[in-house]
């Protein structure tokens, strides 16, 4: 949902469109990549009371369609195993809150443990290049954190 000022609340249905929208004209993410083929499942947790009661929910999980620098559709889920993806990335909100406001880096979480992979770690170091151009796409949607 927006809220009165016009920022998105993080991890809504309406800031993930927004995201998308942002990530699919954004020419540096386009760039970097333009190799990328597999779809990732993003699942932020340990919510803090006011997101859990905003949300009805205890993480939230979303499902994008990553191909060629384009985000070809995403899907909001109950479970990360509802829909396979090759890359399941998952922190928790005060950790993703933070890579979404650009005070921590991608890569710099995964090796610390501040972010969880489950699957090709590997792929996804090696393009660090689009991770960063990925984060950055983020920080331009206006965004509302409840916590």
């Amino acid at each position: 949902m927006a809220s009165q000022e016009g920022r998105y609340v993080f991890g809504s249905r309406e800031w993930f469109e927004a995201f998308v929208d942002v990530l699919n004209r954004d020419e540096e993410y386009a760039r970097a990549a333009r190799d990328w083929e597999d779809p990732i499942t993003l699942m932020v947790t340990d919510l803090p009371q006011s997101v859990k009661d905003y949300f009805k929910s205890d993480r939230i999980i979303v499902w994008l369609d990553l191909y060629h620098g384009r985000c070809r559709g995403f899907e909001m889920l109950k479970d990360v195993e509802e829909k396979k993806a090759p890359i399941i990335i998952a922190g928790s909100y005060v950790n993703m809150k933070k890579v979404t406001q650009g005070r921590l880096s991608p890569t710099i979480a995964i090796m610390s443990g501040q972010l969880r992979v489950k699957g090709n770690v590997g792929k996804l170091l090696s393009n660090a290049s689009a991770s960063t151009a990925f984060v950055n796409a983020i920080k331009k949607v206006p965004t509302e954190f409840l916590a």
